[in-house]
């Protein structure tokens, strides 16, 4: 199956517009197609954009564009798209034809149609497959403490926990999440990393997280987790059991592979 059904149109930004419009934009676009006098010139992620930390600079989209590492044509198909993003451990691919950009390919809508081809794999449940000692913070931790972590393990986004005592001992209970449009949304961090280079006390992570954060629990299936990607625009969901204990999470990653190795 060809991608061209899925292939989602660019969104130009110019090249000498100011970096801060790259990231004001990258709220609610995921890549953005750096043009100068027509010419592409690069691609800008939302992981790019959260280097921006100024509320005011004058560097512009084209000194933060990168030209695409990996990349498509619309003759390519879903499963070769799976098993590239799989290796190259990325959510999106620009697709060009003839040199230039015609759109790009989201992970989301590859596992969708992946997942709808396996119904072996879309039954398993979410037990099997999540990873079961996920990084998480604290909800006492600094905001600079969750942008380190967010630089180091590149991951999508975060649960955020709390330490509850309960009569079988100490459990992590989740009571929010941050994500990267989090964070590109919330001018708290900005703030707190233009602070930190005057040693201010940086605020706590309340400050951006999202306090009623989706989740699922073991016992759901991976065509749940699918769905619920879908309908939120999200690529990691915590599974949790009924007292709200972090037991796990689930990334799109995770479903990539089992879908691409297709492992029983």
């Amino acid at each position: 199956m060809k991608i061209t059904g899925i292939i989602k149109p660019i969104f130009v930004i110019d090249a000498n517009n100011f970096a801060t419009k790259a990231r004001q934009l990258l709220r609610n676009e995921k890549i953005l197609f750096v043009e100068k006098d027509g010419v592409f010139r690069g691609i800008i992620d939302r992981t790019t954009a959260l280097q921006i930390t100024e509320s005011k600079t004058t560097i512009t989209a084209l000194d933060i564009a990168k030209l695409p590492q990996y990349q498509t044509t619309p003759d390519d198909s879903v499963e070769h798209i799976a098993k590239k993003m799989l290796k190259y451990d990325t959510y999106i691919l620009p697709v060009f034809e003839d040199n230039a950009p015609v759109g790009w390919v989201g992970l989301s809508e590859v596992i969708a149609i992946l997942t709808l081809e396996n119904e072996f794999i879309a039954k398993r449940k979410l037990s099997e497959i999540m990873r079961k000692y996920p990084i998480f913070l604290d909800v006492e931790d600094s905001i600079i403490k969750l942008w380190n972590i967010m630089e180091e393990i590149r991951f999508s986004g975060v649960p955020i926990t709390r330490t509850i005592s309960a009569r079988n001992g100490k459990y992590k209970k989740l009571v929010g999440y941050v994500s990267k449009k989090d964070m590109l949304n919330s001018g708290h961090v900005r703030i707190a990393l233009e602070n930190s280079k005057r040693r201010t006390n940086p605020p706590k992570i309340e400050k951006v997280m999202n306090r009623t954060p989706l989740t699922l629990t073991e016992r759901d299936t991976v065509s749940t987790f699918v769905e619920r990607m879908i309908e939120n625009d999200v690529s990691r969901i915590p599974i949790v059991n009924e007292g709200y204990e972090l037991k796990g999470i689930v990334g799109k990653m995770d479903v990539l592979k089992l879908l691409v190795e297709g492992k029983s």
